[in-house]
């Protein structure tokens, strides 16, 4: 980029200086013929200040130099035109070092700033590019591992099958089903290293919260269980992943709420945030587990899906909680920061 735009700072730089010089040619000319020939030794001083001014701009604190040279200029003029040596004209070269010293200072520390910033975002685009390569790298190796390891356990469940279609004993019988119980749970786990790799790795983005539970196949998943939505057409700026989180919480419904007739998702207002319900009537979480659900590993079925929706809406700042009562349904509320909801394209809610 620098090689690239090289010719057109060349030209600014150029430019600059062609200014300057015509400045102080312009600055020479008044003191000679203003002061020294017409007499006049006030009001045109103020001209010494624009010179100044430019000249700290381009060269920096080195415009002291050029104050220095115009104060004494004006001063030299003055004494040879009065004969004496006059305070007013060495308190205006006084002002002029003042003014070259101040602007030159400050150019010259943000040139030094920007030189910092420049360097820094060098080494952080090399350190960005590093990163992307070894992560990039290690997703590779961890969808060849994942893909490999998925095979394995196939061609093992299918000998676990051949060997329980075989005549053997009930022990045996109990051990093959053993054996495919681990079989699946390792499968589960694999799946869920494959999810939790694609947190973060796609940029957020605005959601529908209703179209995640009207689609055909959750309509199944639900079965009978009545759905009811009252969303708005919200929006919510999260990782594209926060379907899985729909899913999470219907699967939590289904697999554990026992007897689960309804679910009712709707929304309030928080101040300038908002909440997002989610209700079942089964029989909740009791008061002991609301915080370990929650956690890696803690559930009947994988124990990830809970812990993977927090780690989801955890990349945008959006935050999960279960506040439901015990005996009478599950209820888990999503909590959404301000600017990251909306309700149509045109209306960014608290933006």
């Amino acid at each position: 980029m620098g090689t690239a735009w090289s010719p057109l700072a060349d030209q600014g730089s150029a430019h600059q200086s062609l200014a300057l010089a015509l400045l102080i040619a312009a600055g020479i000319a008044l003191e000679l013929v203003v002061h020294a020939y017409l007499g006049i030794s006030v009001v045109y001083t103020h001209f010494f200040y624009l010179i100044v001014a430019i000249g700290g701009l381009v060269l920096g604190r080195r415009a002291v130099l050029l104050a220095l040279f115009f104060g004494g200029l004006h001063l030299g003029v003055t004494i040879w035109l009065t004969g004496n040596f006059v305070l007013e004209s060495l308190l205006r070269a006084a002002m002029l070092c003042v003014v070259a010293l101040v602007i030159g200072t400050v150019v010259d520390e943000m040139t030094r700033y920007r030189r910092e910033i420049e360097e820094q975002n060098t080494r952080l685009q090399a350190s960005e590019r590093a990163f992307q390569t070894a992560n990039r790298k290690l997703n590779l190796l961890s969808s060849i591992t994942r893909h490999d390891i998925m095979n394995q356990l196939t061609a093992l469940m299918g000998r676990v099958d051949l060997l329980a279609d075989e005549d053997c004993s009930e022990r045996v019988r109990e051990e093959l089903e053993q054996e495919r119980s681990s079989i699946n749970t390792i499968r589960r786990l694999i799946e869920f290293t494959r999810d939790y790799q694609e947190i973060g790795v796609h940029a957020p983005q605005w959601q529908r919260v209703d179209a995640f539970h009207t689609s055909t196949g959750k309509q199944e998943v639900l079965g009978g269980i009545r759905l009811s939505l009252e969303l708005d057409d919200l929006e919510v700026w999260a990782d594209p992943m926060l379907e899985r989180i729909s899913d999470n919480l219907v699967d939590n419904s289904v697999r554990h709420g026992g007897h689960v007739t309804e679910i009712r998702i709707s929304y309030r207002a928080d101040g300038d945030d908002i909440t997002i319900v989610y209700e079942d009537d089964g029989v909740g979480v009791p008061p002991g587990e609301k915080e370990r659900i929650f956690e890696k590993g803690v559930g009947a079925n994988t124990g990830f899906g809970l812990f993977l929706s927090r780690e989801i809406l955890a990349i945008t700042g959006l935050t999960i909680r279960e506040t439901g009562v015990h005996g009478q349904g599950a209820r888990f509320e999503i909590r959404v920061p301000s600017g990251l909801y909306r309700f149509d394209e045109g209306d960014l809610t608290a933006a």
